[in-house]
C-alpha cells in the first residue's frame, strides 16, 4: 500500500517570517543607537531564509519497503528501509520533545507540527530500531504500515 502525506510547518513560517521582516525594517531604517551592519544583516537574513526553505513542510511517503521523510524543498531526506515491522503504536509526544529532527529517549523523532506521532519499531539487519514520525493522521499511516507488514509476511 502506498501512502503520502504532506504537512505544512506553520510554526517555522510564523516564527521566522516576522523575524526576517523585523531584520529588514531595522536594517533599512537603521533603528537604534547601533544599527545592524550590512554584513550581519545579510548573514542573518540568509540563515533564516534557508531555515524556512529547509523546514517549512514535511512529506511522509511509504513506498515499497521504505519510509521516506522529505523536509522542505527536499535537501533533507531521510529514508528507512523497513524490512520487518515489529510494532506500530500511536503516541502523543510531550511538548518538550519539540519540533524538527530530535533525539529522544524513545528513539529519533521527525516532527513538524502537532503532538501526534507514530512510533515504529522494526528490525533492520538483525537490529531493533525505533523511530517516531509526527503526523496529523497516525491511524492512516499505521494502517498502511500494517498492510505492508502483512504483505511481507504473507
Amino acid at each position: 500500500m502506498k501512502y503520502q502525506k504532506t504537512q505544512f510547518g506553520w510554526f517555522v513560517v510564523l516564527s521566522f517570517v516576522p523575524i526576517m521582516a523585523f531584520l529588514y525594517l531595522s536594517h533599512i531604517y537603521q533603528w537604534g543607537d547601533h544599527p545592524i551592519p550590512d554584513r550581519a544583516y545579510t548573514i542573518l537574513s540568509a540563515l533564516f531564509f534557508v531555515i524556512c526553505l529547509l523546514f517549512y513542510k514535511l512529506t511522509i511517503k511509504l513506498d515499497g519497503l521504505s519510509l521516506i521523510l522529505i523536509y522542505g524543498i527536499g535537501i533533507i531526506q531521510i529514508k528507512f528501509r523497513l524490512d520487518k515491522v515489529e510494532r506500530v503504536d500511536i503516541i502523543k509526544t510531550p511538548w518538550y520533545y519539540g519540533l524538527g529532527i530530535r533525539i529522544t529517549p524513545k528513539g529519533m523523532l521527525y516532527n513538524i507540527q502537532g503532538s501526534k506521532a507514530l512510533r515504529i519499531v522494526y528490525l533492520r539487519d538483525g537490529k531493533r530500531k525505533s523511530v517516531m514520525v509526527g503526523t496529523p493522521e497516525p491511524e492512516r499511516l499505521k494502517g498502511a504500515l500494517e498492510a505492508l507488514n502483512d504483505k511481507m509476511t504473507a
